[in-house]
């Protein structure tokens, strides 16, 4: 056991130590988490998000003022907090105000604002009206002073179309009757938001690119040390099983850690990005989705590393590698060309991919295509867990057993027959 836990602590380092993995593992999704959080923060400040919202809360806004030299404005809608859009009779006491300190900046509103909408704003040369100004307040302002004082016809106005309903006129295949547009979470019911509609393919897409990625790291480590002839050295110090254990298990925290840190930021964009994002106010991105995810991704990891390590066990030398990665590879592959298109087609819950979710080699990415797009029952989800688990079991103890000093300092070419052999128990 401690000699295992050598092999772990080594692998998880030199992963960990991997400029590759770092940038996406942790680098990738920080970025796109900063950069939502970032556009939303801009999009606050400068009312983006529609002004009628709740307003900012006055330590977050700037004190600004305005010259009405037209005589439009006789109120300040209610949203703009007080004394935080302050009125001047000149335009000689807002420069003044602006000298000293008491308003960020001021607005003019020419005589001849409403034949030529021409409005004039100052600032100081650190402020811009545009990256870092309140262009809303002002708009907001205006356009509720030319609707006499209306602010729910301005609202109105200002976003004409902020609640739309829609309805497909196409029969759903169950019940007969039109189907209605869902959007409280990722699906095909909905049709107004095609990132929500998606959002089953892009976890799929997510979920194969992991299982290649974390899967290869252990074929392509135990092949590099075969080809370079490191596995002698190692084998004088470790039997193949001891060696197997570490490596699947070292690579393994890896590949958890980054599944974990993308999950998170999956489910931290779609949750506090809303706004950014176009979603709808009602989308909640569920969290079972995400717990399950990691359950069939530990079996999935578990399926496939094993069937990978297998294929690296007998490839002598990496440039036949090809052959055995597809080999290992094609039904995880499968599942994801279904799984990538299902959705798209509205047949998620067919029972051709219904049957794909509970066989083991294919359902780690069309269980969670399906637990993405839709309720799944839970004794289906437990049942092709179960089914999963058990096949990794054997699985692993099948490579195992082909973890042998003849395979791995073996300079036979690898073949298909010989794999499936090795799988099934026969020397």
């Amino acid at each position: 056991m401690p000699r295992t836990l050598l092999v772990m602590r080594q692998e998880i380092y030199k992963t960990l130590r991997s400029p590759g993995y770092v940038i996406v593992a942790f680098i990738i999704p920080l970025v796109a988490v900063l950069l939502l959080a970032g556009i939303q923060f801009f999009q606050g400040r400068s009312g983006g998000g529609g002004v009628t919202a709740s307003a900012p809360s006055p330590s977050k806004m700037d004190i600004e003022g305005y010259v009405d030299l037209s005589g439009l404005i006789r109120i300040v809608p209610d949203n703009i907090p007080p004394d935080h859009l302050l009125s001047f009779a000149n335009e000689k006491m807002a420069q003044q105000a602006l000298a000293s300190g008491q308003i960020a900046a001021y607005y003019v509103i020419p005589p001849d604002y409403v034949p030529s909408g021409r409005v004039y704003y100052v600032y100081p040369d650190t402020r811009s009206y545009l990256d870092d100004g309140q262009s809303w307040v002002m708009s907001w302002t205006l356009l509720v002073n030319l609707l006499e004082g209306d602010a729910q016809l301005a609202d109105r106005v200002w976003n004409p179309a902020w609640n739309v309903t829609t309805s497909s006129i196409a029969p759903q295949a169950q019940s007969g009757r039109l189907a209605e547009d869902d959007c409280s979470r990722p699906g095909a019911n909905c049709e107004s938001n095609e990132l929500i509609r998606y959002m089953p393919s892009i976890m799929v897409a997510i979920f194969f690119l992991a299982f290649m990625a974390s899967s290869s790291r252990l074929f392509n480590s135990i092949g590099t040390e075969k080809e370079n002839r490191t596995i002698e050295v190692l084998m004088l110090s470790l039997n193949p099983r001891q060696l197997l254990a570490g490596k699947t298990l070292g690579l393994g925290i890896a590949s958890i850690l980054q599944t974990i840190v993308w999950l998170g930021a999956i489910y931290i964009s779609f949750n506090l990005g809303g706004s950014t994002l176009r979603l709808p106010d009602n989308f909640v991105f569920p969290a079972d989705i995400l717990i399950w995810s990691l359950v069939f991704f530990l079996g999935g990891y578990g399926l496939y590393a094993s069937l990978m390590a297998g294929a690296g066990a007998l490839v002598p030398k990496m440039k036949e590698a090809g052959v055995a990665n597809y080999i290992a590879t094609f039904p995880l592959f499968l599942g994801y060309a279904f799984g990538l298109m299902s959705p798209l087609a509205k047949a998620a819950d067919s029972a051709f991919l219904v049957f794909l979710s509970f066989f083991p080699l294919t359902s780690p990415i069309v269980m969670v295509m399906r637990v993405t797009a839709s309720t799944v029952p839970l004794w289906q989800l437990l049942l092709s867990t179960l089914l999963l688990f058990v096949t990794t079991y054997f699985i692993l103890r099948a490579v195992a057993d082909m973890f042998q000093a003849q395979n791995l300092l073996s300079g036979q070419p690898f073949s298909v027959r010989r794999y499936l052999a090795a799988l099934a128990g026969r020397r």
